[in-house]
């Protein structure tokens, strides 16, 4: 414990450019502690910044670690003289950052009072380093004070808002001055130490090293607003999304008020086609869901997956369809939690529930909680498995076909499971699938169950058998870890589909199950 204080002591001297007695030799646990802390921090940041209800992403999680691991690196490389104190120094510092930027994000008022109080310390200070703080604190004071402007509630009033240009200068400037005072800290840190030479030097290279890298490695958000734009993020995501967008014509902003008040109309619409029931002859109703509009690859495979599904057992008493693409939003009504619902009750209305079956296909990005919603501009959600059971338990549908393809879909099986239910899906509760690259046309499940083996005549089981054993070859191959797909099958519906196959196909899979 008194190893994290004397770290968190010296970064406080640090970060006013001052030097500050050496903290001493601390354990490799502190050291630790601290890197888990900055990564929190910087989550915690990410949440703070997000517009609207933060949705938490998965893939943000690696990206996270993935910087933290550069700063380590860059750490043992610059503190050549004791590694395990300098590490612990640099994300202590990397904490006191990430709160000052929570700070000024969303107390704009109250940042520019502390940073004014810090200027005026500086200005009256005799130290060497008052001068490096009056260059920038002017700076910074003029951008808080507008973003302060901004935020109290007679800017409005008296039409003082700075929108027009507030934003990318603010952000610049803060970007501009976190590096200057970054510099200065590791600067001061290093002088607390005799054995480094030129630490000004070490800092400077320091600082250069981790934001070069930083700025040309992929990342992703950990928490995701309504107007979260990847593109933002770092420089490899906005030359990425510059590259995509010239190669897509089609690609379009989204109004999130249009898109709201267009989805009475086509959830009618879509809804009025299905087909009603035929007593003593099961039918199969279909709810398909693209859920993630930032890559392409999930309306592919849900396109795909319905016209396998359809050739294989036969959606023949109709399909709604819920996409969340931008090409599509006039179109078809989109994937959220309000529509799923509405698609379920349509379909509880048309079908006999003790002999129709529903189909529910999902296609999307997902997590230990459930699988993301999300329609860039508009909205973000997720749809977990006790909503997705407590709506069709409410509607009273007992036969239920669900898979879903996404990253850690095994937590929908338990949830779901019953014997008149089958539930596929693309990874078990504890990993991520893989394959939603947005230049492909399937994800590795997707093209494994419908694309390669899912077709006339085929059972479910022996093409789920057949998928998995070829996802299992590729992750090998690719060298990832294993996904391990669940399939479970409860046999009052596994018969029915069975039933629903060519007399002489129904033997032959019959014929293959252990």
């Amino acid at each position: 414990m008194n190893g994290l204080w004397s770290i968190l002591k010296t970064a406080l001297g640090a970060a006013t450019w001052r030097r500050a007695a050496t903290p001493g030799a601390v354990r490799i646990r502190t050291a630790i502690i601290w890197i888990f802390v900055a990564m929190a921090a910087e989550a915690a940041r990410q949440y703070v910044a997000a517009d609207g209800a933060a949705s938490f992403t998965l893939y943000g999680v690696n990206t996270v670690i993935a910087q933290a691991a550069i700063l380590v690196a860059a750490g043992l490389l610059v503190f050549s003289a004791d590694r395990t104190t300098g590490v612990a120094q640099l994300f202590a510092l990397v904490v006191l950052a990430e709160c000052a930027v929570m700070l000024i994000s969303s107390q704009p008022v109250l940042a520019a009072a502390a940073a004014l109080s810090v200027a005026s310390i500086a200005y009256v200070s005799r130290s060497r380093t008052a001068l490096f703080w009056k260059l920038f604190a002017l700076i910074g004071l003029v951008q808080l004070a507008a973003l302060a402007i901004d935020r109290l509630p007679m800017a409005e009033r008296f039409d003082m808002r700075f929108d027009g240009w507030i934003s990318t200068a603010a952000t610049a400037t803060l970007v501009l001055v976190l590096l200057i005072w970054w510099t200065g800290a590791i600067a001061a840190a290093l002088r607390s130490d005799p054995a480094y030479r030129r630490p000004v030097w070490r800092a400077l290279g320091l600082t250069a090293l981790v934001s070069t890298a930083l700025a040309v490695l992929p990342a992703y958000p950990t928490f995701i607003g309504l107007d979260t734009s990847r593109s933002s993020y770092n420089l490899y995501e906005w030359t990425f999304a510059k590259l995509v967008g010239l190669n897509n014509n089609t690609a379009r902003l989204v109004d999130a008020d249009t898109v709201e008040l267009a989805q009475g109309p086509l959830l009618e619409a879509a809804t009025a086609k299905l087909l009603p029931e035929r007593k003593g002859k099961p039918g199969i109703y279909a709810i398909g869901m693209a859920g993630w509009s930032d890559q392409d690859v999930f309306i592919k495979e849900l396109d795909g997956g319905l016209a396998a599904l359809d050739k294989a057992i036969g959606l023949d008493r109709g399909t709604i369809r819920l996409v969340n693409h931008p090409d599509t939003v006039d179109a078809q009504p989109i994937a959220n939690r309000t529509n799923f619902a509405s698609a379920v009750h349509a379909v509880a209305k048309v079908m006999d529930k003790d002999e129709d079956i529903l189909l529910l296909f999902i296609t999307s990005h997902g997590g230990p909680t459930g699988v993301g919603l999300r329609l860039s501009g508009a909205f973000h959600g997720q749809l977990s498995p006790d909503h997705i059971a407590t709506v069709l338990d409410r509607e009273g549908i007992k036969n239920r076909l669900i898979i879903i393809s996404a990253c850690y879909s095994g937590v929908f099986v338990k949830r779901l499971a019953s014997p008149d239910s089958v539930v596929l899906t693309a990874a078990d509760e504890n990993n991520p699938s893989f394959g939603c690259s947005n230049e492909r046309d399937w994800t590795y499940f997707g093209d494994a169950l419908f694309n390669q083996n899912l077709g006339a005549g085929v059972s479910l089981e022996d093409a789920f058998d057949k998928a998995r054993d070829r996802i299992t070859e590729w992750e090998k191959r690719d060298a990832l870890s294993p996904s391990n797909p669940q399939g479970f099958f409860g046999a009052e519906l596994a018969a029915k589909l069975r039933a629903r196959l060519k007399p002489d196909s129904a033997r032959h899979a019959l014929a293959v199950e252990p």
